[in-house]
């Protein structure tokens, strides 16, 4: 059997009148790559992680750029293969989203930056560097239409630290480690040249 090819498609945000559904809700007026999107989503962050599938649509759904990576072998239809989310500034504070406390009692501000999030591979496709393809996919995208200054934020997963680690990113040791849906998780730093 041939090895797959894999392309990417991008979506558009659906913009906040969006009334975005899990795929498997009725009526589904989803974006068919938003579908997709969920698809690998529900799988990896809901079937596999044990997260809430409540919690999967949240509000920076309808403001981001979706990527879902397809994989295509021959004479077959495209199959979701993995997919990353950019979500655009403003960002919440840090100690907001991650609902830890600093030492302080002041919620930490930075400057405005994009975050990267959802970023999940089909396990059957895992271990061919895909997460590292839509990494960057995502940033050279970034750095041609964003109206920001170039810094990248990542909630990682203690998982896949090293992952981020290799492409760049810098662990934050100031933001500490909190709890995501029953995951550790770290907040990294990436600074891109902007064009």
């Amino acid at each position: 059997m041939a090895s797959p090819t894999f392309n990417t498609s991008i979506q558009e945000p659906p913009g906040h009148n969006a009334k975005l559904v899990l795929p498997t809700e009725d009526p589904n007026t989803n974006p068919t790559v938003f579908n997709d999107a969920m698809k690998v989503r529900m799988h990896v962050f809901v079937d596999e992680q044990k997260c809430s599938a409540e919690a999967e649509i949240d509000s920076d759904d309808t403001r981001s750029w979706h990527w879902v990576l397809y994989a295509t072998s021959t004479g077959s239809t495209r199959t979701p293969a993995g997919v990353i989310r950019l979500v655009p500034p403003p960002q919440a504070p840090h100690l907001v989203a991650s609902k830890s406390e600093s030492k302080s009692g002041k919620q930490e501000q930075h400057e405005a930056c994009i975050k990267l999030t959802r970023v999940a591979i089909m396990p059957e496709y895992r271990g061919l560097g895909l997460g590292r393809k839509l990494v960057e996919t995502a940033l050279e995208w970034a750095a041609v239409h964003g109206r920001w200054r170039g810094l990248i934020l990542v909630h990682a997963q203690v998982d896949v630290e090293q992952m981020y680690a290799r492409l760049g990113f810098e662990t934050d040791e100031s933001l500490g480690r909190w709890d995501e849906e029953g995951i550790e998780h770290v907040g990294m730093y990436k600074r891109v040249v902007v064009h």
